[in-house]
C-alpha cells in the first residue's frame, strides 16, 4: 500500500520538479485507486496524457488524451484497460 508522502515523491520523480514549482509543478488529486497527478504545465493543453500513482502497488499508469481525468476518478476501474504503465525513466 502506498502512501500520501510516497506518491508525491514519485510524482516528483516523474515531472521532474517540485510540487511548488509554479510553471513545471504538480499536485496530486486523491481518489479510490490511488492519486492523479495534475501536472500545471499540462493543464490547459489538448491531448495531454494523464497519469495515476496506484494505490495498492506505486505503479505508475500513463492514459491517453481522449480519456478525460474526470473519467479516470470516477471510472477508475473501467479505464485501466486503456492506459500503460510507465517504464521507470521514461518520458512522456
Amino acid at each position: 500500500m502506498i502512501t500520501r508522502n510516497q506518491a508525491e515523491h514519485i510524482a516528483a520523480q516523474l515531472v521532474g520538479a517540485p510540487a511548488d514549482d509554479p510553471v513545471n509543478g504538480w499536485a496530486l488529486q486523491e481518489f479510490d485507486a490511488g492519486w492523479l497527478i495534475q501536472e500545471h504545465a499540462r493543464a490547459n493543453l489538448r491531448g495531454a496524457a494523464s497519469r495515476v500513482v496506484e494505490r495498492a502497488s506505486g505503479r505508475v499508469m500513463c492514459f491517453p488524451s481522449y480519456i478525460p481525468p474526470g473519467r479516470i476518478l470516477e471510472e477508475y476501474d473501467q479505464v485501466v484497460a486503456d492506459g500503460f504503465p510507465e517504464e521507470p525513466g521514461a518520458v512522456s
